[in-house]
């Protein structure tokens, strides 16, 4: 199934509600009042993959009013699926002015290299709109220069599909008591706040081992297969192993989120919980004798000196 269709089919159960708790990168939960937030006009200028999750978000949580979604054609399969599915909610315009002037918050999801000419054709409302940009390498500078919005009105933010089903965290940076956004992104799953860009830089390297995860689970997916044949012939099918290996560790993934909410030695505590001597005990600790996580740090530290722009993410040769 295509992920926009994937997102929207999965988010649309009027069962499901947002369950996660919001953080900040320094304390405690948002303590605004909710039932105080009039309904809101949300706008998306670009529609990608990131921008449908969020706005599949939006579309189906119960704690933040929304009166309309305003988005941009551009892609047109989303943003006409986006518009299939909540057509009282959602409206798709050609001419992204038109978002402008249906929408006070808007989120800005243009590629790095359509952010200047794209928001330096429009003309943004200093008294009405806020900004909140997924451009990851645009600062927080240029797009004050390209909206000539004031600073307390432009916020950068990076989030992953979850969104669309309120299981994600969204990243937010600068850090501020904003009285709808910090509850409207809360509604998608949870928020972290980062005290400045270079704060966000750092806490945007952890988004980018998705890649990393998935391939973890292939490999353990793979290894099944290769390795689960009896003697009479009869083997782990692909899809059994692919199945056991995703339950598997959306189960671990589970235990995890519910003991990181409040408790920063969470993963410590996890790792002290495997008995002593035991198969997950010895996997850890073969993985450590091989570098495993040592290599981890260093694939770390490489997105990290990309996301600053000191170099390409490149291994050294």
């Amino acid at each position: 199934r295509p992920l926009i269709s994937s997102l929207l089919i999965t988010s649309s159960s009027s069962e499901e509600t947002a369950t996660t708790t919001a953080m900040s990168s320094s304390s405690s939960n948002n303590n605004n009042n909710v039932n105080d937030i009039p309904p809101q006009k949300i706008g998306f200028i670009g529609c990608g993959t990131i921008a449908a999750a969020i706005a599949t978000g939006l579309a189906t949580q119960t704690s933040i009013p929304i009166q309309s979604i305003s988005v941009s054609r551009r892609s047109e399969s989303k943003s006409s699926l986006l518009q299939q599915t909540y057509p009282n909610l959602i409206t798709v315009y050609d001419n992204n002015q038109d978002i402008l002037q249906n929408a006070d918050i808007l989120f800005i999801c243009v590629l790095p290299e359509q952010t200047s000419d794209v928001l330096q054709s429009l003309q943004f409302n200093p008294t009405k709109h806020t900004i909140v940009s997924l451009v990851s390498t645009t600062t927080l500078t240029n797009l004050a220069t390209y909206t000539q919005l004031p600073p307390s009105q432009i916020f950068k933010c990076i989030c992953l599909p979850a969104v669309s089903r309120h299981e994600g965290v969204c990243l937010l940076t600068p850090k501020s008591p904003h009285p709808i956004l910090l509850p409207m992104l809360d509604s998608l799953g949870g928020v972290v706040q980062a005290h400045n860009e270079t704060q966000m830089n750092a806490m945007m390297v952890p988004t980018a081992l998705m890649g990393n995860m998935y391939g973890i689970l292939q490999s353990s997916r793979d290894w099944l297969v290769q390795n689960g044949g009896t003697d009479d012939g009869e083997g782990i099918s692909k899809q059994d192993a692919t199945y056991l290996v995703g339950k598997l560790f959306w189960g671990m993934m589970q235990d995890a989120e519910r003991q990181c909410q409040d408790n920063e030695n969470a993963f410590e505590e996890l790792i002290d919980e495997q008995t002593p001597g035991g198969l997950n005990e010895q996997g850890l600790k073969n993985w450590r004798e091989l570098g495993a996580l040592e290599s981890l740090s260093v694939v770390q530290d490489k997105l990290f000196e990309r996301i600053c722009g000191k170099s390409d993410g490149s291994l050294d040769k």
